[in-house]
C-alpha cells in the first residue's frame, strides 16, 4: 500500500495583500472538518520571506471569481476560503474569470486546485485576456468531490492587470474549483535530466546476470543448428511472423494459473496464451501440450497448417501433405515425421524464411507490442517485445510509475530516470530492451510512489479549538452524525444527533463521511499537539466502528438501530454501499493498519489494530457474499443489502432493490487494491467489470436537471451508466416517490427526474482502468510513446501499448551465483578482476568467487556498486592477490599512486567477505631509492567487510582501513611501519600481527596508526591476537596517533585487550607523531598478557566497566559478525 510522506513544513511568510484567508485546517458549518493539506508555500496572498526580485506568489479564490453557468458552493469537505465554485449544469461553457494583478512581465504557473468524483477527465481552456494560453487543461478525477489536488500550467502575463478564463469544455462540464494561485517560483525540486545510454548486453548487465538470464531463457544462450526446438519456441515463430497475440480484456484478474501446464507466472507465458487465442494448437486427450519438450516434426505440421488455414484434411497426414506442398516442410534428406523425428532449429529458421516470404501481411496484429515487463537486478528491467526488431530505436519505450491516488482511478504517470539502455534477443529471437534506472525496484518489481504530500500547515491553536469542539460533540457510544453545528462547541444541553433509536439512543452515522471526517480531523491534531484526549477521542471514535458492524461483516448506515421493521426509514440498518459509506470505512481501516499519515503513531494501540484487522477481513467476506449473482453470473451490488441474508435491499421509496451502475464502483475499485487477490475476490472483480461492460451506454452522456427534458443525450464521445439496473434483466429503472418502478426516466414527475441523479459515467474509469493499467499503486509500466523501431516487414511498435512489471529476481537468485577462477582457463574467468567485473551493479545478493590457486598479479578492485560479494580462496597460502604499486611510483597518466593508491586490492562499499587467501603488496623497498616507499596491500572502506583466515604481507602501511566497519577473524597481518592504519571502526579478533625485523637496536616500527575522528566512540580493537617479531626485545611500538593533514579531530583510538605480546614490544607502549601527542590519543590496553604486556605509567589500561563497552558490536555500530545469520 502505498503511504503517504508527511513532514511538517515551517515557513516565514510575508503579507503582500489582503485578498482572503486560506485555513489549511478548515471548518464547513454543518458539514463536517476536512484536513487540508497543502504546502505552507500555498496560503493565499502570501510570499515567502527572502524572495528575490519580483517574487510573486498568491491565492484566488473561487468565490471571488466571476461566473457564468457556475454556482458557490460548499457541500464537500476541505475547500480553502469559504467554498468552492461548481460548475452547473454539468455542461460545457461554464466559466470563471479573475482579475490578476503582477509586477512584471514573465512566465508565471497557474495553478488550479480543484475536485472531481467524475470518471473522466473535465477539461478546461484557459485564456489570458483574448489569447487561448492553453487550449484544453486537463482535470483528472481525483476519486471524489472532497479530495483536493491541483493541476497546472506555465502561461505568460503581462505587467500589471491581466484577466485569466477557465471554461469548462468538457461534455459534463467541469471540475470543482477551490482556488487559483499564480506564482513564479522556480521548480526547484523537478531532478535534473539524465541522458539515455545505449551500451552493449554485456556492458549493463555483467557475465553472472547474463549466464543466469541466458539460464531462464530470457536471453539467448547457444544453441546448435540440429538441436531441436520446443513447442513453445515454435509457437513463438509462428506468432511473431503471423501476428498472433493475446491481450486480456482485464489487467491482473486472470481467472486461471496455467494453459497447458505452462504457469501464467513465468515470463514467457504469453506465448502460450497468444497460441491458444489463435487457435492452431490442439491438445492431447489429457488436455496436455509439450509445450516445453522437443516439437516433432508432425506436431509442428499441424500446428503449421491450422495457423495458416491450409487445407490439410481432419489428420496429420493431411496437415503433412498441405505444408509440404506449399514447400514450408520436405521430407527429403532423410527427414521423416515419425514420432522420434523432431523439428530443429535450422529447419525452424527456414520455415521461419519461408513465412516472410509468402505470408502477405500479419494474419493478426500488425504491429509489435509489449509481451512483458520485469524486474531482473535492482536497477535493471527486462522488457521483452513479442517479435524481432530490425531497426531499434530504445527510447520508444519509457518505464514509468503512477503519481495518481488509485482512489482517483488516474495513474498520472511519471517517467522514471534511465540511465543505460541494451538491446538482445530472448531464446525464441524476440527482442528484448534492458533499461537501467536511477530508481531501486522493491520485491514484486514495485516502485513505492510519491504518495500524497501530507504536511500540516495552517493555525494549529485554531485547529486545536475546532478538534475540541468535534470532541464536545462526540456520542457515549463514539460515533458522530451528520449536519451538526460542529463550528462550535456543544452547550451542554441540546441534542447531538437529529436522529434516535426507538429507545431514544442518539444515532451516529457513517452516511456522508461522517465518523470518519471527524476521525481524521482529531488524528491529525494528535499527531501535532500529542494531547491525550484527542488521542482517547478517536479510541472511542474506532471503538464505535467496530461495534456498528454487523456480525456478518457488513457496516449499516447508522447506530444504534433506526426505527422498526416496517418503517419508512428502517433502510438505515442495512448494509450500506450508499455513496461508498462502507467502502471508505474499509479505506480508513487500511491506513490505520498501514500506519498511514495521520495515524503513525500510538493512536491506535495494538489490541485495536488487530480488531480492525478482523473487522477488515470480515468486511472484504460480507462484500464478495453479497454480490449479486443471476443465473449463476456474477454482476454487481445493490446500494444497501440486507445485513443477515446478504439480499439487495431498497431504501426510500425511489431506491428499489436493484443492481447499481454507481455504487459498484467503489467497491470494484476496493477489491482490487487487496494486496492478496484471492480466487474469490478476481471472481468477484472480473464478473462486475463484465457486467459493467455489457450494460454501459455507449453514445449516451448524461445530463442532470436537463432543461431540454432529454437527460440521456447522444454523445459519440460519451458512455454512462444507469445509476439503478432491473436485478435480472439489467434494464434501467426509475422511479417516482409513489414506489412505482418505470423504465423511463420520462414516466416518473420532473421533481424527481431534476431531484436526483439517475445516471452517469459511473464506472469510465474504471473499466478504463482496468482494461490498460489494473490496479497501479506502486507498480511500474513499460509504455510504448514512440514508433521509430520496426522488424525486417515494417512493423512498428504499438504506441500507446502498456504493460505492468512482474519481477523474476526470486527465480534468478535460486540460480547458482557462484564464479570460478582459474589460471589454466578451466574457470569462468582467468583473472580475479574478470570475474568481479562479472558481477552486476548494484547487486542485491550474494554472489561467490571461488578462486584456484595461483600467483595472480594484478590490482583488484571491489566497487562501491558491487555488494554481497564472498571472496574465497583454495588455500590462504596458495591463492595470493599480488602487486608491486608504491606511494612515489608515476602512474602512466601522470603524477605518483601515492599511499592510498598505491593498494594491490582495493574494497569499498559493504558486505563484502573475504577468505582463505593473501592479500600481498610485493614492492621490495630496496630496489628503488624514492621516498615515497608506503606499499599497501588491502585499501578497504565501507560497513560489515569481514576478513576470515587472509594473510596481508606487505612493509610499511600494509593495511589501510580507510573508514566504516571491518571484522578481521584468524588472519595474518605482517609489516613494520603503521603498517594497520586508518580511521575505520575494526576489530582484529585472534589475529596474529608479526612486525617485521627492519635490523635496528632501537626501532623497528609501529604497529597502529589510527585516525579514528573524535566523533567516533570506538576505533580499533585488537582482542584475542598475538603480536608476534624477530626484531630486538623493546624496539617496536604498539602504535602512534595519525592526523592525516594535520586534522586535530583526528584522535586515534586503539585497545589491545586479551593479547599476548612479545618481547618486542617496546615497554613505553606507544609514541609521538609529526607533533601529535600520544598522551592526547585514546590508547588504551585490558588484561594483556606476556613479556610485551608490561604495565607502566605510559600504558594506561581500561577499568572493567571501561572494558564491557568495547564488545565486537559496540565497536562495529551494532553489526555482530559472530551472530549466526
Amino acid at each position: 500500500m502505498r503511504k503517504a510522506k508527511h513532514a511538517r513544513k515551517l515557513v516565514s511568510l510575508a503579507l503582500t495583500s489582503a485578498l482572503v484567508t486560506a485555513p489549511v485546517l478548515t471548518l464547513q458549518p454543518k458539514q463536517g472538518y476536512a484536513a487540508e493539506t497543502a504546502a505552507a508555500e500555498a496560503v493565499s496572498g502570501m510570499t515567502a520571506d527572502g524572495s528575490a526580485g519580483q517574487a510573486f506568489d498568491t491565492v484566488y479564490e473561487a468565490e471571488n471569481a466571476a461566473l457564468s453557468g457556475a454556482i458557490i458552493d460548499n457541500k464537500h469537505a476541505g475547500f480553502t476560503g469559504t467554498g468552492f465554485v461548481d460548475y452547473n449544469p454539468n455542461t460545457s461553457g461554464g466559466w470563471l474569470e479573475w482579475t490578476v494583478e503582477v509586477p512584471q512581465a514573465g512566465e508565471y504557473t497557474l495553478e488550479f486546485r480543484y475536485a472531481s468524483g467524475a470518471a473522466e477527465d473535465r477539461p478546461a481552456e484557459i485564456k489570458v485576456g483574448d489569447t487561448v494560453a492553453v487550449p484544453q487543461l486537463s482535470f483528472q478525477p481525483t476519486g471524489d468531490f472532497a479530495t483536493w489536488l491541483t493541476t497546472s500550467a506555465k502561461v505568460n502575463l503581462k505587467e500589471g492587470t491581466n484577466v485569466i478564463r477557465a471554461t469548462a469544455t468538457g461534455n459534463s462540464g467541469g471540475a470543482n474549483i477551490d482556488h487559483l494561485r499564480v506564482h513564479n517560483r522556480p521548480e526547484s525540486n523537478t531532478p535534473a535530466p539524465v541522458e539515455l545510454v545505449e551500451v552493449e548486453v554485456q556492458d549493463l548487465l555483467g557475465g553472472l546476470l547474463i549466464r543466469k538470464l541466458e539460464s531462464l531463457g530470457m536471453l539467448a544462450g547457444e544453441q546448435s543448428a540440429a538441436e531441436p526446438i520446443t513447442g513453445i519456441a515454435f509457437m513463438s515463430l509462428l506468432n511473431d511472423t503471423l501476428g498472433f497475440t493475446h491481450e486480456d480484456t482485464y489487467k491482473n484478474v486472470k481467472l486461471e494459473s496455467e494453459i497447458w501446464g505452462k504457469s501464467l507466472a513465468d515470463w514467457d507465458a504469453y506465448i502460450v496464451e497468444a497460441a491458444r487465442a489463435a487457435g492452431y494448437v490442439t491438445a492431447g486427450k489429457d488436455g496436455s501440450v509439450a509445450v516445453d519438450e522437443p516439437l516433432t516434426r508432425m506436431d509442428a505440421a499441424v500446428m503449421l497448417a491450422k495457423a495458416l488455414k491450409l487445407k490439410a484434411g481432419k489428420d496429420s497426414r493431411g496437415a503433412i501433405g498441405a505444408v509440404t506442398k506449399e514447400g514450408y516442410m520436405s521430407a527429403e534428406g532423410g527427414r521423416g515425421f515419425g514420432l522420434k523425428d523432431y523439428l530443429t532449429a535450422d529447419e525452424a529458421d527456414f520455415i521461419r524464411e519461408m513465412l516472410e516470404k509468402k505470408v502477405k501481411g500479419a494474419l493478426g496484429a500488425d504491429e509489435i507490442q509489449i509481451a512483458g515487463v520485469h524486474a531482473v537486478a535492482s536497477n535493471i528491467a527486462a522488457v521483452t517485445l513479442n517479435g524481432k526488431l530490425q531497426e531499434v530505436d530504445v527510447k520508444d519505450i519509457v518505464l514509468s510509475v503512477p503519481t495518481g491516488s488509485w482512489k482517483s482511478l488516474t495513474p498520472a504517470f511519471k517517467n522514471l530516470q534511465l540511465t543505460k539502455a541494451a538491446v538482445g534477443e530472448n531464446r525464441y529471437g524476440n527482442t528484448v530492451l534492458f533499461f537501467e534506472t536511477v530508481e531501486a525496484f522493491e520485491d514484486g518489481g514495485l516502485i513505492e510512489g510519491e504518495g500524497a504530500a501530507d504536511d500540516f500547515a495552517g493555525d494549529l491553536e485554531d485547529a486545536v479549538q475546532k478538534a475540541n469542539n468535534l470532541v464536545s460533540w462526540q456520542m457515549d457510544h463514539g460515533g458522530w452524525t451528520k449536519a451538526m453545528p460542529y463550528d462550535r462547541a456543544w452547550d451542554g444541553q441540546e441534542p447531538k444527533s437529529s436522529q434516535t433509536s426507538p429507545t431514544g439512543v442518539e444515532l451516529g452515522t457513517i452516511d456522508n463521511d461522517a465518523t470518519i471526517n471527524e476521525l481524521r480531523f482529531i488524528s491529525q491534531v494528535y499527531r501535532e499537539t500529542g494531547d491525550e484526549a484527542f488521542k482517547d477521542s478517536v479510541r472511542r471514535g474506532v471503538d464505535f466502528l467496530l461495534t456498528m458492524q454487523v456480525e456478518t461483516g457488513g457496516w449499516p448506515q447508522v447506530y444504534p438501530q433506526r426505527g422498526n421493521p416496517g418503517d419508512g426509514v428502517y433502510y438505515s440498518n442495512y448494509v450500506t454501499f450508499n455513496d461508498n459509506a462502507m467502502i471508505n470505512v474499509l479505506d480508513l481501516i487500511d491506513n490505520m493498519l498501514a500506519k498511514n499519515y495521520p495515524y503513525d503513531t500510538d493512536l491506535v494501540d495494538a489490541e485495536r489494530l488487530e480488531q480492525l484487522k478482523q473487522a477488515r477481513d470480515k468486511g472484504i467476506e460480507y462484500i464478495l457474499k453479497s454480490q449479486i449473482e443471476v443465473d449463476g453470473v456474477l454482476a454487481a451490488w445493490c446500494a444497501q443489502h440486507d445485513p443477515l441474508t446478504y439480499e439487495p435491499r431498497g431504501a426510500r421509496a425511489y431506491e428499489h432493490p436493484s443492481v447499481s451502475g454507481s455504487e459498484s464502483v467503489g467497491i470494484v475499485r476496493y477489491l482490487m487494491s487487496r494486496p492478496e487477490q484471492t480466487e474469490e475476490i478476481k471472481r468477484a472483480v472480473a464478473g462486475a467489470l463484465k457486467w459493467f461492460d455489457d450494460v454501459k451506454l455507449e453514445g449516451i452522456r448524461y445530463v442532470k436537471a436537463d432543461p431540454n427534458g432529454e437527460y440521456f443525450v447522444k454523445d459519440p464521445e460519451a458512455v454512462s451508466w444507469y445509476r439503478f439496473y432491473e436485478i435480472g434483466t439489467n434494464r434501467g429503472i426509475f422511479s417516482g416517490r409513489d414506489g412505482v418502478i418505470k423504465y423511463s426516466i420520462q414516466e416518473i414527475e420532473k421533481e424527481r427526474r431534476d431531484g436526483y441523479s439517475w445516471g452517469g459515467s459511473y464506472a469510465a474509469r474504471l473499466l478504463e482502468t482496468a482494461k490498460t493499467t489494473g490496479y497501479y499503486d506502486d507498480r511500474v509500466y513499460a509504455r510504448v510513446v514512440a514508433g521509430q523501431s520496426a522488424d525486417v516487414r515494417g512493423r512498428t511498435l504499438a504506441e500507446g501499448d502498456i504493460r505492468q512489471a512482474g519481477d523474476v529476481r526470486d527465480q534468478l537468485r535460486a540460480m547458482p551465483s557462484r564464479l570460478v577462477v582459474a589460471q589454466d582457463g578451466k574457470g569462468d574467468y582467468q583473472t580475479v578482476q574478470g570475474a568481479i567485473d562479472a558481477v552486476q551493479a548494484n547487486n542485491t545478493d550474494p554472489v561467490e568467487i571461488f578462486v584456484h590457486n595461483g600467483v595472480y598479479k594484478e590490482v583488484v578492485t571491489i566497487p562501491a556498486n558491487k555488494p554481497f560479494i564472498t571472496l574465497t580462496g583454495e588455500s590462504a597460502e596458495g591463492t595470493v592477490l599480488t602487486y608491486d604499486n608504491y606511494s612515489g611510483r608515476e602512474k602512466p597518466g601522470g603524477g605518483t599512486y601515492g599511499t592510498s593508491g598505491s593498494a594491490s586490492v582495493f574494497i569499498s562499499g559493504s558486505d563484502v567477505t573475504v577468505r582463505n587467501l593473501t592479500i600481498e603488496n610485493s614492492f621490495d623497498e630496496a630496489s628503488v631509492d624514492v621516498s615515497g616507499k608506503q606499499a599497501v596491500a588491502l585499501n578497504v572502506r565501507g560497513d560489515r567487510h569481514r576478513f576470515e583466515n587472509v594473510r596481508f604481507l606487505g612493509n610499511q602501511d600494509t593495511l589501510l582501513t580507510n573508514g566504516g566497519t571491518q571484522y578481521f577473524y584468524q588472519c595474518y597481518i605482517e609489516g613494520d611501519v603503521d603498517f594497520i592504519f586508518g580511521g575505520s571502526r575494526a576489530v582484529f579478533d585472534e589475529c596474529t600481527i608479526h612486525s617485521l625485523d627492519r635490523g635496528s637496536s632501537s626501532n623497528n616500527g609501529y604497529i597502529t596508526a589510527a585516525s579514528t575522528m573524535i566523533s567516533e566512540p570506538f576505533g580499533y580493537l585488537i582482542v584475542n591476537s598475538k603480536l608476534t617479531s624477530d626484531a630486538a626485545p623493546g624496539t617496536v611500538w604498539l602504535g602512534r596517533p595519525w592526523h592525516p593533514g594535520g586534522n586535530p579531530d583526528a584522535i586515534a583510538s586503539v585497545v589491545f585487550m586479551n593479547t599476548e605480546m612479545g618481547a618486542h614490544i617496546n615497554p613505553i607502549g606507544w609514541t609521538d607523531m609529526s607533533g601529535f601527542s600520544a598522551e592526547d590519543a585514546r590508547f588504551f590496553e585490558y588484561n594483556n598478557h606476556g613479556p610485551g604486556a608490561v604495565v607502566t605509567d605510559t600504558r594506561r589500561q581500561l577499568t572493567d566497566e571501561q572494558a564491557a563497552e568495547w564488545t565486537i558490536p559496540n565497536v562495529l555500530k551494532g553489526w555482530d559478525p559472530k551472530a549466526k545469520n
